[in-house]
């Protein structure tokens, strides 16, 4: 299942392993494959979401070389 690594607050990164990550209204829900949810992070408590590769490793080698996936954007 992939990998991904979840900003909670500014030092303060989670990982979790979900097959998908799906924002509504401002909260971030992480799904299983099969579509249960696994982990939900309410609207203002996460900041960015990056994808990893698979658990085992990175195709890459290199951690954090990919690009943000998703982004909370505060409301002005």
């Amino acid at each position: 299942m992939p990998a991904w690594t979840v900003q909670i607050r500014e030092d303060t990164d989670e990982r979790v392993e979900a097959g998908m990550m799906a924002t509504d209204a401002g909260a971030l829900i992480a799904f299983s494959e099969e579509g249960l949810v696994l982990r939900a992070w309410a609207p203002g408590y996460w900041q960015t979401v990056r994808r990893l590769e698979e658990a085992e490793g990175l195709c890459s080698g290199e951690v954090g070389a990919r690009d943000d996936v998703l982004s909370l954007l505060p409301r002005g």
